[in-house]
């Protein structure tokens, strides 16, 4: 069996960022308990459960 060619997309400097198109991210904000939590955010800087979050057009960029 090969070995798994998934690598984790991570920075040098340790920082995570969440990737959602448009319209997954129009998804999450017409949830009404979206901004029920603190740590959401939907203007910048975006936030999801506390993590930044990232616009991309599809899912080729990021």
């Amino acid at each position: 069996m090969s070995e798994p060619t998934f690598e984790p997309d991570r920075r040098p400097d340790g920082a995570v960022a969440l990737h959602f198109t448009p319209a997954e991210w129009r998804h999450f904000l017409e949830d009404p308990s979206f901004l029920a939590a603190d740590d959401n955010r939907y203007l910048p800087p975006r936030r999801l459960m506390g993590v930044d979050v990232v616009i991309v057009p599809d899912h080729r960029f990021g």
